[in-house]
């Protein structure tokens, strides 16, 4: 130990394995890789727990303080839950029923050390106390969250009221057996660059198994600089250390179209994607951000949070215990989230000349760009080095490969001139002139889709083309990167690149074949989303609708779980439609629509705080007289 001099004070230099606080959290991690030797285990983690000693920095107040001493509490029941386990695994039953009794009364709402005490129990010949633990441990999650217990709780308590010895083959499983959710993007085919910011992410990733708080990394640049690219290539990179999975979800801050992801709705699709039942996610937000803390707690699992407005958006979202990583991207730097929660800020810039020539020689071929280096300095110039700007040139040029690259910055030129707008801006418009005059008006009528993203159902209502013809045009769009293709078949666009396709929209459409487009796509949602409800709810009141505009695609399911997946699928569109169809004065849209997506949301019990329709309901009234306006 020594007192070392620094610039701003004075630093105490102490080897860790003397810091109580710092053996405390490497035991539990030397545990959690003990896995299947539960002898070592269980001999590794005593030695953590009889660490503990009270509450911890006790008698000292303030913010940071309180993260810690929750962090370290969080550790502290991830390796009671370890260390029950593997010593009911050995047959020590003797030696977790009066512990395990006293934490339980402790902390009466942690699902895994219930589920632990209950198999003890019952192991012990004591079934009757282990109902009464159940009783106990849903009387006070009904009270205080307004939930159920989880399904392998519930299916643990079903065992035990059979006498089954199938509860005890349980014992070895984790509490929380779920599939393990892998939802990363497809990293680049290609990625260019940023080595130092590579560098410092994996530096900073390291330190999850060193600290005693969870890692958050905040990436931070201008629109199209690639900071999601960044995010996924790089957490591609370590999902290996990740084992319990990866999360990821666009939070949408800067969609064009104002409908940012709510809190609320954003902890929703994580409890779902870890296995949560809709109906067991309460109905406030603190409540479900404390239900999400729960189900990561002693997981190691990454999560990248796209796409971010602000700290207030991403607050709700992050887990409380060491284990997990969290990657958020943002246009802003969310200095509150260093501030407050000891987020890592990270801000990237444009591409070096040289990293812009090596983006394009990997796409267009190291001799194609050899061949012309002054056209390609004067695109890498006319992109401005903007990563998004040069992958959508790179895809024109690569599409047409006997053209000359000083052509293709002759056609910069020319279409900067055409658009008077920016650089940037005329690289939007060169891939757009690219496409074909089909493809071009459904890139043009995306625009007016509210998102956050589109099925090729809504995009052939919106073109009034047959799907086999849309799914065409939607692969070109797809191959001039002009828009994305996700999941399920499901598109989106870069913000900035949505927001062209909405001014074209504006400058080249006539008001008439706007709202003609717009009404169709109202049509496809509310014919389908009738016609799902009355499948899920046979014996529900039927709307009488007025007849979809020739174009609509009218959706036909073929069973009542195609209807249910449909709404799980669109709901977030759904209720993005009913804002801009009440805002825009399609009044009979708003009434019908509003009345089927509320019933259906709340009959399936996604979530009360998600459904903010009734307020457009509400507005219903004030825009009947009102015209509509695109």
């Amino acid at each position: 130990m020594r007192l070392a001099h620094r610039s701003h004070g004075y630093l105490l230099d102490i080897d860790p394995d003397l810091v109580d606080a710092h053996r405390f959290t490497g035991l539990i991690a030397r545990g959690r890789e003990l896995h299947g030797r539960d002898e070592q285990r269980t001999s590794v983690l005593r030695q953590a727990l009889d660490l503990w000693r009270g509450v911890p920095l006790a008698g000292m107040h303030g913010e940071w303080v309180m993260q810690v001493r929750e962090a370290w509490r969080r550790q502290r029941l991830e390796a009671i839950t370890m260390w029950a386990r593997s010593e009911i695994r050995i047959g020590n039953i003797g030696a977790v029923i009066g512990p395990l009794t006293a934490i339980v009364a402790e902390e009466p709402l942690v699902e895994p050390l219930a589920a632990e005490l209950m198999r003890a129990l019952h192991t012990a010949g004591m079934s009757a106390e282990a109902l009464t633990c159940y009783r106990h441990l849903r009387q006070r999650l009904a009270e205080e969250l307004g939930i159920e217990p989880g399904a392998d709780v519930q299916e643990l308590h079903r065992l035990i009221l059979k006498g089954s010895p199938e509860s005890l083959s349980l014992v070895a499983q984790p509490v929380h057996s779920l599939d393990v959710p892998r939802q990363l993007p497809a990293a680049a085919r290609t990625f260019i660059g940023r080595p130092q910011e590579l560098q410092r992410l994996a530096e900073l990733a390291r330190q999850a198994d060193r600290t005693n708080t969870v890692v958050i990394l905040a990436i931070d640049g201008a629109a199209g600089v690639g900071k999601t690219s960044l995010a996924v290539h790089f957490g591609h990179q370590v999902a290996g250390r990740y084992p319990d999975g990866q999360l990821y979800l666009n939070l949408r801050g800067f969609d064009p179209s104002g409908t940012l992801l709510d809190p609320s709705t954003a902890v929703q699709m994580l409890l779902e994607a870890l296995g949560v039942a809709p109906q067991r996610i309460p109905s406030i937000l603190d409540a479900q951000s404390a239900l999400l803390r729960s189900r990561l707690a002693g997981r190691r699992m990454l999560l990248v949070l796209d796409n971010a407005r602000d700290a207030e958006q991403v607050r709700p979202l992050l887990p409380g215990t060491p284990g997990c990583l969290v990657l958020i991207t943002s246009r802003h730097q969310l200095t509150s989230l260093c501030m407050s929660e000891g987020a890592e800020l990270i801000t990237i810039g444009l591409l070096s000349t040289v990293e812009a020539r090596e983006l394009l020689a990997a796409r267009l071929g190291a001799e194609r760009v050899g061949r012309e280096p002054e056209a390609v300095a004067e695109i890498i110039a006319r992109c401005g080095n903007l990563p998004l700007a040069l992958v959508m040139v790179a895809a024109r040029a690569a599409a047409n490969p006997r053209l000359n690259l000083a052509a293709v910055v002759t056609a910069l030129t020319e279409t900067s001139t055409l658009d008077a707008l920016d650089d940037i801006v005329s690289v939007f418009s060169w891939s757009y002139l690219g496409i074909s005059a089909a493809a071009a008006r459904l890139f043009r009528l995306l625009g007016l889709h509210p998102g956050p993203d589109v099925s090729i159902e809504a995009a052939a209502s919106l073109a009034a083309e047959p799907i086999s013809n849309t799914r065409l045009l939607l692969a070109q769009l797809t191959r001039a990167h002009l828009i994305s293709e996700g999941p399920a078949g499901r598109y989106s666009f870069h913000d900035l690149v949505r927001q062209f396709a909405s001014q074209q929209a504006q400058r080249l459409e006539s008001h008439a074949e706007r709202t003609a487009a717009v009404e169709r796509l109202l049509d496809h949602y509310l014919h389908a989303a009738h016609v799902a409800d009355h499948l899920i709810d046979p014996h529900g009141d039927l709307l009488t609708l007025p007849a979809p505009k020739t174009g609509a695609f009218l959706t036909a399911f073929h069973d009542q779980q195609q209807a249910i997946r449909w709404f799980a699928e669109d709901r977030r569109v759904l209720l993005a439609l009913v804002g801009h169809a009440a805002d825009s004065g399609w009044n009979s849209h708003v009434y019908h629509l509003d009345r089927v997506v509320t019933r259906s949301l709340f009959r399936s019990e996604i979530g009360r705080a998600q459904v903010t329709t009734p307020p457009a309901a509400d507005r219903k009234s004030t825009l009947l007289n009102s015209s509509h306006r695109l």
